[in-house]
């Protein structure tokens, strides 16, 4: 049931920072929700997907799985450990050209359903 509400929430207007998330943020988000969600522990009240590529437009990197609850963060595995990065990385096609070299990725999923993607650009 938690999970139903959970994709539902992801459904309607998110907040990224001070700006709502767009269009194609909210369908790759709502995409992966439920792989990540799967694999969370009881309790859980956020999760992080942090993805970090060596240099921009690179096809693969390092990612971690957190999960937050109060000041307890542990690691843990979503359904499948390559799929929701893979979504990312190949969600940059849609991206305008000036925001596909990011070189991390990091996504925070709160228990209500909200969501916060942002990325990292080399200096």
């Amino acid at each position: 049931m938690r999970h139903a509400l959970i994709m539902a929430c992801l459904l309607l207007p998110a907040v990224s920072g001070a700006q709502s998330a767009s269009e194609a943020d909210t369908v790759l988000v709502s995409s992966i929700a439920d792989c990540l969600v799967q694999g969370a522990p009881e309790g859980w009240e956020r999760l992080y997907m942090i993805i970090e590529l060596a240099q921009p437009l690179d096809e693969t990197g390092d990612v971690r799985y957190i999960a937050e609850r109060g000041d307890q963060r542990v690691a843990f595995e979503p359904c499948d450990l390559a799929r929701p990065p893979r979504a990312v990385i190949d969600a940059r096609k849609d991206q305008a050209p000036e925001r596909r070299a990011w070189t991390g990725a990091r996504l925070l999923i709160h228990s209500d359903g909200k969501f916060q993607l942002n990325y990292d650009y080399p200096q």
